[in-house]
């Protein structure tokens, strides 16, 4: 059934092939679509209801703790005023003179200045330490603020916030607050002694405004509560129960939430005050799922909507794909059959309108990229002649050297013999035959030859010594590496000097890289040309060996194959101090 199936879709057509891949384009993944969001559209709604309901109940927290903030700042005010020091203090003096009186007047009018013009103060009282009051109400119709504090509670509470406000919650018999307070405890600046006590009574009402603008439709019930559970204000009474048997406040946490299936509600808190209050808010599911159902129905619709318009635009991209490649396969069997040229013409600026035009490109130019080709071989064949008579003029001069070297050794005359052979081994590795790159053994073989043609020129003019890290002399050089460096100490520095001339050949290694010195006795190199002959050797010209430097292989030559061979952080500088010695320092990685 497998092999079925694999054959009638290689027989079907193109279009059919590309008809059926939109359909599983469109259709499959919609379907995938429409069953992920039906499952999960609920639990995406439910999550942003989460998120708006948190951003809500940090919207009243920012302004609880703002309005707590203002009535904190108003005892801060109160604390260092003075007067009310001083009045405080003289209460216990029994003579009272007029400066006692002006700062009792003054406090008098100073508490009632901040109730009447700080809307969030029911009630202010400054109590001394003797039971003395200086109050000011706006109950209307109620009972003073005297009569209904419970002194010896406040004192305590006041006492154990250690100089900090605190709040103060005054409850009823059945745990249900009846006042809600700010108190601190006034001490004297001089000597740390309790002088009174602050008592802000704080309208709850007022306390309303913090969430009245930003509950909503959705959020049923916004409620705030004591750190134990004792509610403060809120859009209706708060029941204990209702929350601690489903959600359970964590000591660690700032916010938390929790659904309830049962009821079908989102439940979710806030600290805020400093973890004083906790702001708790109910906000019915119901309307979200019936924006679910509503989002389901609308994505049923648009869905089917959506296959009726891309099948039509996918039958109609089919036919616009499938006209140019007809016309391409028809072009292509008569170039095939007929061996002639066919163009195609598509009026079209898209790849099958590229390739069309590659396609009437390359039928024209079948018979040029014929004749090219032929051309090209020729011409390769002649470089190949040349290259191969280039070699001759080298080859020739090899063999004549190894002639005169057997009839050397047959007349006996040994210097001709090593001369001829120490040169016969330098053209051999002139001639290029093999791997450019040798083994240091062989490479240090070629100076050996160089030096002792050397020393019979200038005999014992010339002495040679040699320092070399037998662990090296299997790493791998470029050929003729060495031997243009030597040859450079003895043509530009012992050839110009009248003293015995001392070439010293040291190779060294420091991690990975080796380290070549050709030091010579000779005449040296002045400063500015020292300076110029580094700075041209630090230059990079990939033109190099191309264009102007086919003269030989000098210093230059040397340096910038190592930088070929290499990279460019390798190669040659120069070291010299004239009239004393010059060193050329070659530095090339160890190649195994």
């Amino acid at each position: 059934m497998l092999n079925y199936l694999l054959r009638f879709y290689k027989k079907t057509s193109i279009k059919q092939k590309l008809l059926l891949l939109f359909s599983i384009q469109i259709i499959i993944p919609l379907i995938f679509m429409g069953v992920m969001l039906y499952r999960n559209t609920g639990m995406i709604i439910q999550k942003n209801s989460i998120i708006n309901t948190i951003e809500k109940l940090k919207n009243i927290e920012l302004r609880i703790n703002d309005f707590s903030k203002n009535v904190v700042d108003i005892t801060e005010d109160l604390i260092y005023d003075t007067n009310i020091y001083r009045t405080l203090n003289e209460e216990e003096s029994v003579e009272k003179d007029y400066s006692y009186y002006t700062a009792s007047t003054y406090v008098h009018s100073l508490v009632r200045k901040i109730c009447l013009s700080r809307k969030e103060i029911q009630s202010i009282a400054l109590i001394s330490k003797n039971k003395m009051y200086y109050p000011y109400d706006l109950n209307s119709g109620r009972a003073s603020l005297q009569d209904v504090i419970p002194y010896e509670k406040v004192l305590q509470a006041a006492r154990d916030a250690n100089q900090k406000p605190v709040w103060f919650l005054d409850k009823d018999v059945h745990g249900n607050i009846k006042n809600l307070y700010l108190i601190r405890m006034i001490y004297d600046v001089n000597n740390f002694n309790e002088v009174g006590i602050i008592v802000l009574c704080i309208n709850r009402e007022y306390l309303k405004e913090s969430y009245g603008g930003v509950s909503a439709e959705s959020m049923q019930d916004i409620n705030i509560i004591s750190k134990d559970n004792v509610w403060i204000t809120g859009t209706r009474p708060y029941f204990k129960s209702r929350f601690e048997n489903i959600l359970v406040k964590d000591e660690q946490k700032h916010y938390d939430y929790v659904v309830d299936k049962k009821n079908n509600q989102l439940l979710a808190y806030m600290k805020a005050n400093n973890g004083e209050w906790v702001i708790v808010t109910e906000t019915s599911l119901s309307k979200m799922n019936e924006e679910l159902d509503k989002f389901r129905m609308l994505f049923i619709i648009i869905t089917i909507c959506t296959i009726l318009i891309l099948s039509v635009f996918s039958i109609l991209m089919a036919m616009d794909i499938i006209e140019p490649i007809k016309r391409l396969v028809e072009g292509i069997k008569k170039v095939e059959e007929e061996n002639v040229h066919q163009e195609v013409i598509v009026d079209r600026s898209d790849e099958l309108g590229y390739l069309s035009k590659c396609f009437n490109k390359m039928t024209q130019e079948i018979d040029i990229l014929v004749n090219r080709v032929y051309k090209e071989e020729l011409t390769r064949k002649e470089a190949e002649l040349k290259a191969l008579q280039a070699q001759i003029n080298p080859h020739f001069l090899f063999n004549t050297l190894e002639s005169i070297n057997w009839m050397a050794q047959l007349n006996n005359v040994p210097e001709i013999r090593d001369m001829v052979a120490s040169l016969a081994s330098i053209m051999e590795a002139s001639i290029g035959k093999g791997n450019p790159l040798i083994p240091l053994k062989q490479e240090l073989k070629y100076i050996d030859s160089y030096i002792l043609i050397m020393k019979n020129r200038y005999g014992e003019r010339l002495a040679y010594e040699s320092d070399i890290d037998e662990s090296l002399l299997g790493s791998k050089v470029p050929k003729l590496l060495l031997q243009p460096l030597v040859e450079n100490a003895i043509y530009h520095g012992i050839d110009r000097i009248r003293k015995k001339g001392e070439i010293k050949l040291t190779i060294k290694k420091a991690q990975e890289t080796i380290y070549i010195e050709v030091m010579d006795n000779g005449k040296g190199i002045e400063e500015d040309d020292l300076t110029a002959l580094n700075k041209k050797f630090e230059e990079v010209n990939d033109d190099y060996l191309l264009l102007k430097h086919r003269r030989g292989i000098g210093l230059e030559n040397v340096n910038k194959r190592i930088k070929l061979f290499f990279g460019q952080q390798y190669g040659l500088r120069v070291e010299s101090e004239y009239e004393h010695y010059t060193k050329m320092i070659l530095t090339i990685p160890i190649n195994e």
